[in-house]
Order: structure tokens, then sequence, then C-alpha cells
């Protein structure tokens, strides 16, 4: 028989496990509605704020200038990511510049697209686009299909307009592919050429007469100064024509004075390279390709609704009304003055800067803006020097280096200065004579 003491031991030992197994059963409970808890709070979340995409992010809004930016039927802020069937609108006053990885979208006015992963799908409106990098980038449409992809390390870029069953597709520099609708072989388009495409024929027609035509002739020079063209290379003399394509070299004491069929007056410095994609007097749409060196343009004052002057070199896009002014590039670096009128220039970032007659601008190989800031009396001098075609200088072996990458456009515009890109104004025509 138990004594009293063993009787009060052994209830004291089934109390303790009993209390233990009810304080291990609570601290489970307590765990389990924590964990309720916290997951239903994400499950709230996530039907209040929607779930985070799936796909990874495939650009990024790089800069947006006026406030009729919409992303997906909100306002889209600069810096926003963008993904994968993301809508994008441009109202009337606004443009957008948009970045795929090393490749950029600048949208016009009156612009709507959609995000893919590696282009875009145009809705309506206008693009201006430039592809770099080792990835081809694609703009798809309706009835459409355009590639473009960097070549030997230089860019490509073209104009891509859409309005209602026609469009038209303008390489700009480099070359760009076309495919229409129901076709299975794609037309190639070169820098300077365009096509117009219609939905009902599907049928891509680049424009006749855009390699091989006239653009000016060179006034005067200080040898040597080669012409590079498609068709065949030579050492440049007074009165020769140049055409859309040529390529026009300077050596280290040579210069060259060109005036284009507009009247325009272009100077080329020693050790520049400066290609002419395309000189349309008439409608007054010209593009051109400093590669390196140092230029001066004195530009034919622009008149016609659209009318463009367009000057390519590695680090950004501008627009400008009418002007005379002095652009170098170099490896590092490139240098804007301006003598008279105002440029915009707006690096392949979206950064914009409006620079007026007195000052300069340089932009650094990685975008960044130095000033604008007022150019010194010697400095605007050593410029106009550095571009004389009427001194006096012993000859030297011409340069025979080959193209670099040049994906910087320089917009000159008879219209209101632009705002980001001077393309994109809303009643600029094509740069087809033929307007879809």
């Amino acid at each position: 028989m138990k004594t009293l003491s063993q009787s009060l031991a052994s209830d004291f030992t089934e109390i303790s496990i009993r209390h233990g197994a009810l304080l291990r059963q609570s601290r489970l409970s307590c765990l389990l509605f924590l964990a309720g808890i916290f997951i239903c709070g994400l499950a709230f979340d996530s039907l209040a704020f929607g779930a985070t995409p799936a796909s990874p992010p495939a650009a990024s809004a790089a800069s947006i200038i006026g406030k009729d930016a919409k992303l997906n039927g909100t306002p889209m802020p600069a810096g926003a990511t963008l993904f994968s069937g993301d809508v994008i609108r441009i109202g009337e006053d606004s443009t957008a510049a948009l970045r795929f990885g090393d490749s950029l979208v600048l949208a016009a006015p009156l612009t709507e697209l959609v995000v893919e992963s590696q282009g875009v799908s145009l809705r309506d409106g206008r693009l201006q686009v430039r592809a770099s990098g080792g990835e081809s980038f694609t703009i798809s449409g309706p009835f459409f299909h355009v590639s473009l992809a960097a070549s030997g390390g230089i860019s490509s870029s073209a104009e891509i307009r859409l309005g209602g069953t026609r469009a038209q597709v303008s390489s700009v520099a480099g070359a760009a592919e076309l495919t229409a609708a129901g076709s299975a072989s794609p037309v190639r388009l070169h820098a300077g050429e365009t096509a117009t495409l219609d939905a009902a024929g599907g049928v891509a027609a680049p424009v006749p007469g855009a390699v091989g035509t006239e653009a000016g002739l060179v006034s005067r020079l200080i040898p040597q100064v080669l012409i590079d063209r498609p068709s065949q290379e030579f050492v440049a003399a007074a009165s020769d024509r140049v055409y859309w394509n040529d390529d026009l070299r300077s050596g280290p004491t040579g210069r060259a004075h060109v005036t284009l069929k507009d009247g325009s007056q272009l100077s080329l410095g020693s050790d520049t390279s400066l290609r002419i994609l395309q000189h349309d007097a008439q409608s007054q749409q010209t593009s051109l390709d400093l590669l390196s060196g140092l230029m001066r343009g004195k530009i034919t004052k622009l008149t016609r609704p659209g009318a463009k002057f367009e000057i390519h070199t590695p680090v950004g896009v501008a627009g400008l009304a009418g002007t005379d002014l002095s652009l170098e590039a170099t490896s590092d670096y490139v240098e804007l003055i301006v003598f008279e009128g105002e440029v915009r220039f707006t690096a392949s970032s979206g950064q914009a800067a409006a620079v007026t007659a007195g000052n300069k601008l340089r932009i650094t190989k990685a975008g960044a803006f130095e000033g604008p800031s007022p150019t010194s009396n010697q400095e605007a001098q050593d410029a106009k020097d550095r571009t004389n075609t009427q001194g006096k200088t012993n000859p030297e072996p011409a340069v025979t280096g080959k193209r670099r990458l040049a994906p910087l456009v320089i917009t000159l515009t008879g219209t209101a200065a632009a705002v980001g890109i001077g393309v994109w104004q809303a009643t600029r025509p094509t740069v087809s004579v033929a307007i879809p």
C-alpha cells in the first residue's frame, strides 16, 4: 500500500506531464495561428496590389517629356519599370524614351505601343529605334515586322510610322530588315532608303534613287581627303560631286568644305570622317553621320513643315531650328558649340539640355552632361580655325581608317525646337515622299 508521500509524488509527476503536453500544444497552436496570419497577409497584399509579374523586366522609361504618357491607363513616371504586355500611350504634347538594354526607342506624340520581351508592337503613331549591342530588336505591326541589329559594332536605327492601313519604314543608319505579312522574304533597307506598306497588298517597296542620289559637291579642300562610296574609293578634288552614302575622310592635315544642294555649308577639320546618309533639298530631309573628328555646319534655314537636319555622333539625340554650330566627336566625348541658333540635345539616357548661341555642351562617353556653359572667344575661334579651308598646309597621306560606332543624332528642324527629339513634331511628315 502506497504511503501518503508516494501518492502525492505520483500525482505531482502526472500533473507535470499533462502540463507539459498542454504547453507544447499551446505553443504549436500559437505558431500555427501566426503562420495563418502571415499567409493571409500575403494573400491580401497580393489581392490589394497585384501579384509580382512572373516575367523579368523588359525595359524602363528612361525619359518622359510632357505630362501625357500613360502606362496601362495610368500616368507613367520617368524611371518606370516596364514588363512584357504593358501598354503605353503617348499624348499629343508628350514624348518618351524607352530603354531596352543597349537599345533605345523614342515614341512620338499620339503613339500607342505594347512592350515585348525583345522589342515593341506598334499599334499606331511613330517611333525612332536605335539597336545597339549584340541582340536584334524587333518592331512588329498589324501587317509587318521590322528587325534591327548592330553589325560590326555599328548601331542600326530606323523610323517607323503606322497610320490605319498604311505604314512606312525608313532606315536611318545601318540596315533594317522589313517583312510584310504574307511574305516569306524580307526586304533589306540600307541607310537612307524608305519602304511603304499597305495592309491590302502587303508589299514593301524601297524608294528608288535613295542610293547614288547627288547631295552636293566639294567646294574647297586642303589635301588630302578621300571619298569612299560603295563602288569606289578615290582622292577628292575640288568640284567633285558627293552622293548619298558617301564617306568623306580627311587626313592629318586635310580639310574639306562641302556645299549641299540646299545651300548648307559643311566644313570638315583634319582627321575627320563624315558620312552623308541622306540629303533631300526639296523636302529638307538631311541625315549626316559624324564618325569622328571636327565639323562646322552653317545650315540653311529650314522652312518646310517637319523639315529636319540630323547629325549622328556617339552619344545622344538633339533637335534645333536653324543654326551655325561646331561639333567634335572623340573617343571620350562629344562637344557641341553653338554660334547661332539653339540646339536641344538629348543623350541616350534621356537627359536633355538646350544649348543657345554662345554656349557649349560636352557629353562624356558615359552620357554625362558637362554644361551648358559659356564658350570663351578663344574656344569659339579655335573651333572655326580648325575647320577653315582658306589657309595653306602641306599635303599628307589620307586617312584610311574604317567607320566607328556612331549612334547619336543631332536634329536641326525648321519647326519649333523639338522637345527631346526634333523629328517628333506632330506635323512632321515622313522621310519618304510617299506619306502613309
